[in-house]
């Protein structure tokens, strides 16, 4: 009888303990640290301090936003993957430093098996506009205009191997054309040179243009986003144009080191759906001209790991280079 009893007394201990560690593998259990890899200011940094925000009031939880920008986000990325996985450290990035950075330089991760895709929380258009030095009045009318004109089409960016340029290489592949790529330190010192007609063409953050837009001072002629803005519904996407592999845009997502656990991927899930839908958020969203996450969990992850293999492929045939 007293050996049962002990056996029955152990059971319990062990089923208190395996109780207590359930527990604690949910989230949040301690505080979390929002890793952003790029300068305090941008786009990034916005999403993050306000998802922190919403995050802290709707959750409860202690939430530290920190910036750790280097070598194109890698540094703030690498730190992230090395992480324990367990919800107390989160990156906050677009799917650059995962999809686009690995294949124009050497990374200490590994981006398809280091980090866990949570979800995707904003998304920041690209859009293609026509300068006035640009005769042109459409997307089919850029395409054969450069048709007719190899290399006549010069289109600034923000930098090389930024979305923008791997998007208008897929772009030129795909209908043939050659068109000459200047990449500038931003979007801002493109935006000057398209509009003193230094370039053709400016492929750069639909928000940045949307007031010259606005005064016709440049004419959009297609947007890299999920769906058509809402400031511009009669410019269609390039999904629309028959060119869904040169559908770029900024997609900012969460991401968590690997082999994160459901227990805390699921009510890590659950916050940010519950944050991304609080009026707080929405308002940044409308403020900054930016779109809706595109999804969270195995859709996401597939997003990331289909935007991977697009971009090699882009990347190898265009001879893309870092700078």
């Amino acid at each position: 009888m007293k050996k049962k009893t002990l056996l029955i007394k152990a059971a319990g201990a062990a089923l208190a303990i395996m109780a207590s560690g359930a527990m604690a593998q949910g989230w949040p259990t301690k505080t979390v640290t929002l890793v952003v890899p790029y300068t305090a200011g941008g786009s990034a940094d916005a999403i993050g301090r306000r998802l922190g925000d919403v995050l802290r009031k709707e959750s409860n939880a202690t939430v530290i936003v920190e910036n750790k920008p280097g070598a194109g986000a890698s540094v703030g990325t690498d730190f992230v993957a090395r992480a324990q996985p367990d919800g107390a450290t989160l990156l906050l990035a677009s799917t650059s430093p995962l999809t686009i950075f690995p294949h124009l330089a050497k990374t200490n991760y590994d981006p398809m098996k280091d980090l866990t895709p949570v979800a995707s929380v904003a998304v920041a258009p690209v859009a293609i506009v026509a300068t006035k030095a640009l005769p042109v009045k459409d997307f089919a009318g850029l395409i054969d205009y450069a048709k007719s004109h190899p290399d006549g089409v010069r289109y600034g960016t923000p930098g090389q191997g930024t979305v923008a340029h791997i998007g208008m290489s897929a772009v030129t592949a795909q209908t043939g054309t050659q068109m000459l790529h200047v990449p500038y330190r931003g979007n801002s010192q493109a935006l000057t040179d398209g509009l003193g007609g230094v370039v053709e063409l400016l492929v750069v953050n639909s928000d940045v243009v949307l007031p010259h837009v606005a005064s016709g001072a440049l004419k959009p002629l297609a947007v890299m986003a999920p769906e058509r803005l809402a400031a511009w519904p009669d410019v269609p996407t390039m999904a629309e144009l028959k060119m869904p592999q040169a559908q770029y845009y900024s997609n900012f997502g969460i991401f968590a080191p690997a082999k994160l656990p459901d227990t805390v991927a699921q009510p890590l899930q659950a916050a940010l759906a519950k944050a991304m839908a609080s009026a707080e958020f929405q308002e940044l969203l409308a403020k900054s001209y930016l779109q809706p996450g595109t999804g969270a969990g195995e859709p996401f992850a597939k997003q990331v790991q289909a935007e991977f293999a697009n971009n090699a492929r882009v990347i190898k045939e265009g001879n893309i280079k870092a700078e």
